[in-house]
This record gives C-alpha cells, structure tokens and sequence, in this order.
C-alpha cells in the first residue's frame, strides 16, 4: 500500500504520466495481498486478493491503477463529452422534426448582447402526449439548467441565449422524442428554466455545462444528468435507474428512490441526503463527502459503495432494530472511528474496520457498505 501511495503522489507532483503510474501500480500487483474476511470469519491476509475481496460486495479495495488513469484524464474528457452531447441528441431525425412547429407555441425578445453576441429570450410552450416511450433531452451551454416536474402536460419554457449568428433554436416533438434543437458552434450560451410534467417522460437526459443544473420532482425509468465546471441539485427524484456525473462544482443529492443509482464528482463537495437506493455508487475526488441517512425504507437489501479521496468522509446512519449493517471501512493514511452500536468487529484497525452488527442475519433489513477516503478521517455515526 505504500508503495502505490508514493507512485498517486509522483503522479499528483507531475513526476510521472497516468499511463507510467498505471504500468507500475500493475508491476505492484503480485506482491500486493488484501484481506480475507468471511461474513463471520477472522481476517486471513494470505489467502484473498484485493480484486477478490471486491468482488464480495462492491469493497472498498479496488485496484489503485484505474483510479489513477480515471482521475488523471477524466476531467478533459468530461468537458469534452458534454460539449458533442449538447443540444444535437436527436440532431439526424432534423429533417422530419417539422410537426414540433405545429404542436408548440413560442416568442422571442431581443435584448443587446455582449461581446458573446445578441442575446435573446424565448417562451415555449409545447403539449407532451403521455406515455413511458417518451424522452426528454435538454442541454445547456454556460447558463443555468433549471427542470422541475409539475401536475401538468405541457412543457413549459424560457430559454434564454446568446447567438453568434441568426442561428436558430428550438422546442422539438419528434415522435416520443422531446429535445431542444440547436447547433452549439453557434452559440455562446443557453439557459432553460422549464417546467416538465413529473410523470410523462420514460427517458429523462438533461446536460449542463459551466453553469448550474438544478432538477426537481421527476419521475421515469431512466435518468441520466451531466454538467461541467458548475453546482449540480437533484431532488425528489424516482426511477429504475438514475446516473449523474459532474466537476468542479458543489454537488447536492436528496430524496432520491431508485433500484440503481450512480453519483459521480470531481473536484467539489459532496452533500447527499435521504437515498432510498437498493444499489448505490457515491464517488468524490479531492472534496468532503458528507451522507445522512434517517431511514431506508422501500427496499430488504442494500449494496453501497461510498468514497472520496484526499477528503474527510462523513455518513450518519439510522439505527434500529429491523436494521443489520455490514460495514467494511478503509482510510488510507487517515483514521477510522465507527460510533454505530451493536458491531461486532471482524478487522479494528485505525485505517481499516471491518464490523457486522449482531442482528445481521436475523434483520428484515440488510445494509452492505463499503467505504473508503484517503488522508483524512472517515466518521460513521
């Protein structure tokens, strides 16, 4: 472990490339050997890997080798994937996209722009025929994308832009498909404050990109969020699966219910509250990552895995009698205290815990969590 400790902080100093830092954590693999630990066992050093011990449930001891390559370019990839994905979703059905103009309404206000170019405002107001085949897709240049569900059927929005030319922009109905249509080299900014009905939608796909992404009181079967260099909100958010990456910038999660859930970011703090999630992925780098947790309710078993790095990582969890928590803990140069009561320790080490409460096999509800930070304290109350 230290050995691949001292290669991260070669790479974070600038001595080393992503790609030599990975080729010598792979050259640490075969002299490196985790922890063994059976659900009522002892700890056995020898006899499982750390990719083993992965593989159990989500464990906090993957390999450091793709974690350096993921850290190391993610950032450029991330703004480069948002600016292909902005505005042009469904941009080949073009052609036969002329029905959208028939089933919205819209105005537009000219306002002097700024060296960016002219800038203007429009209300649209387009109708949304229910159905679970429906998607809706929204992308935001350099603005605020703010998307609130309501008791409703229509999409009701202002888009505010800047253009560099007379480009045009547009609500879009394209058969099930809800999407604003434009071509983002024209523009130096779009900003969308709109009101969606809650329940309409099977797809959601929102994007933002410098600039804040706020998304509230929706439901459907699929979500996926992305922004870049800006704050991201969700809340009071349902569906089978929901995905959201974003970096530098604050990102912000309550009330949330899924099956599957992933939550990704980079370079900001985590704060996240009330995930009713079967199967959850909460990642942060280089930021606090703080979880609270009053009840977990819809669902019999819980797979979590919770990290950031560089950063304190603080979770409060519930206690109660219906509850049995399974907890494995790693905090690379950095200290552990677990004040949950009822635990029953399997590893107590200062950096690394491993603890099942005493009614684990016997509670209606079973919470599996894997954590993990580096160089800072990681709290669980």
């Amino acid at each position: 472990m230290e050995e691949k400790l001292r290669i991260l902080k070669m790479v974070e100093n600038g001595q080393i490339s992503a790609t030599e830092a990975a080729q010598l954590l792979q050259a640490t693999d075969s002299r490196y050997s985790g922890y063994n630990t059976n659900d009522g066992g002892t700890a056995d050093s020898s006899s499982t890997s750390l990719e083993e011990l992965g593989r159990k449930f989500e464990s906090f001891a993957r390999d450091a080798a793709p974690k350096v390559e993921k850290f190391a370019e993610v950032v450029a990839g991330k703004i480069a994937g948002a600016a292909d994905r902005l505005s042009d979703a469904f941009v080949q059905h073009a052609d036969s996209a002329e029905d959208s103009s028939r089933s919205q309404r819209s105005s537009e206000k000219r306002s002097p722009g700024g060296g960016g170019g002219t800038s203007f405002e429009k209300q649209i107001e387009i109708f949304v025929e229910a159905g679970s085949h429906n998607e809706l897709s929204l992308s935001g240049l350099g603005g605020e994308v703010r998307v609130k569900g309501y008791n409703g059927d229509k999409i009701t929005a202002r888009v505010s832009y800047r253009a560099r030319a007379n480009a045009p922009i547009e609500m879009v109905k394209l058969g099930g498909k809800y999407f604003l249509k434009y071509e983002s080299g024209d523009f130096t900014m779009v900003s969308i404050d709109a009101y969606v009905p809650e329940r309409a939608f099977g797809v959601i796909k929102l994007d933002g990109m410098n600039g804040v992404l706020d998304v509230s009181s929706l439901s459907a079967t699929e979500m996926s969020f992305s922004n870049a260099n800006g704050d991201i909100a969700l809340s009071n958010l349902s569906a089978k699966n929901i995905t959201a990456e974003s970096s530098n910038g604050r990102f912000y999660v309550s009330k949330i219910t899924a099956e599957n859930a992933s939550f990704e970011n980079l370079n900001g703090p985590v704060d996240a509250d009330e995930l009713d999630v079967a199967k959850l992925k909460l990642h942060n780098y280089n930021s606090t990552l703080s979880l609270i947790m009053s009840k977990f309710a819809r669902y019999r078993d819980y797979i979590w895995n919770v990290e950031t790095g560089n950063a304190k990582l603080n979770i409060n969890l519930p206690s109660a009698h219906d509850l049995g928590y399974h907890i494995k803990a790693h905090a690379a140069m950095g200290e552990i205290r677990l004040g949950l009561t009822g635990m029953q320790y399997l590893i107590n080490e200062p950096s690394l815990v491993e603890a099942r409460g005493s009614n684990f096999d016997t509670a209606a509800k079973k919470i599996k969590m894997a954590v993990e930070t580096s160089n800072a304290p990681l709290l669980i109350n």
